[in-house]
């Protein structure tokens, strides 16, 4: 039988952490946001959350004469609350244009803030928009800070393109399809096949989807499709990646210097929880592969760089 005072200290350790949940986000953490983000954000006292939105007039673009206003959505924004295993708690969405994907992805990666969602957002003529979603746990100061390091890289981007005019663009398909298999799996360890030239290969993970097993044929793998010829080609495909090995592989694909097209779930109720992250390149055939099997070999521990792209 419990005494009193065990009754209480027990009552304590409960309620502590509801305690701590109910805390305040300070008024000098709200003006640190701003600060360090460039931002002015707005308070919700009912759930503790300061949120601070940062419209894109030069996303909100439909025509050269018409644009969208910045209050449909076409913004960033970072929200943040007191936590209760961590100072504070940050969700937060960036808007992208098409060439500012990879910049960005690296700037929050690299800052310690994880990358949880890349999806297109365009659904009228204009700019061709992305939408990439992020969470972290930590203090105030240093999620304001690993936020801050996107939307600088967002500017960085927009100077480059600027000053060098470069502009996004679509890779170019060669008409006729006459990859050489041959190679290909030599670097990639595995057996493709090529069908009206183009080559295919998957590797397959094992999961449990509604407590049912499901594996390659059921859409979890790692999908391979290599289209033109050896010296003038185009791979498009996704890595299926367990959800602690997502922050790593998305470094590791930058690196490669292949592009990311989407990074997105297939399905609700995996075990373990998978993401499927889409991309895309272009160049010889067997320099994509090397790109790949890098990719690879990041997810098991992997040899540098500069060991597989020669």
């Amino acid at each position: 039988m419990l005494d009193l005072h065990s009754s209480c200290r027990c009552a304590v350790l409960v309620l502590a952490p509801l305690a701590t949940l109910c805390a305040e986000l300070p008024q000098e953490a709200r003006s640190a946001i701003d600060r360090i983000t460039g931002g002015k954000g707005v308070y919700a006292a009912d759930e503790k959350t300061y949120k601070v939105v940062f419209p894109r007039e030069a996303a909100a673009i439909v025509q050269d004469w018409q644009n969208l206003s910045p209050n449909a959505g076409l913004n960033s924004w970072v929200a943040m609350s007191p936590g209760v295993h961590h100072p504070a708690s940050m969700t937060g969405q960036y808007l992208l244009l098409d060439d500012e994907v990879a910049d960005v992805v690296s700037a929050v990666v690299d800052s310690g803030i994880e990358v949880t969602g890349l999806a297109a957002l365009t659904s009228f003529d204009g700019p061709r928009l992305r939408k990439l979603d992020v969470t972290g746990r930590g203090s105030v100061q240093q999620l304001a800070t690993a936020f801050r390091k996107g939307l600088d890289a967002i500017t960085e981007a927009r100077r480059r393109y600027w000053s060098i005019e470069a502009r996004s663009r679509r890779p170019e398909v060669p008409l006729e399809s006459d990859i050489d298999s041959r190679a290909l799996d030599a670097v990639l360890s595995m057996r493709g096949t090529v069908v009206g030239g183009a080559y295919k290969a998957s590797i397959g993970m094992r999961a449990l989807l509604n407590g049912e097993q499901v594996g390659r044929e059921m859409g979890f793998a790692t999908s391979i499709s290599v289209t033109g010829t050896n010296d003038s080609a185009v791979v498009a495909g996704e890595f299926v990646e367990r959800q602690q090995d997502l922050q790593k592989v998305l470094k590791a694909i930058l690196a490669s210097g292949l592009h990311i097209d989407s990074i997105r779930n297939h399905t609700m109720g995996e075990h373990p929880q998978v993401v499927f992250v889409q991309f895309w390149s272009e160049g010889k055939a067997i320099e994509l592969a090397r790109m790949i099997r890098y990719v690879l070999d990041v997810e098991v521990g992997a040899p540098s760089l500069s060991e597989v792209i020669r």
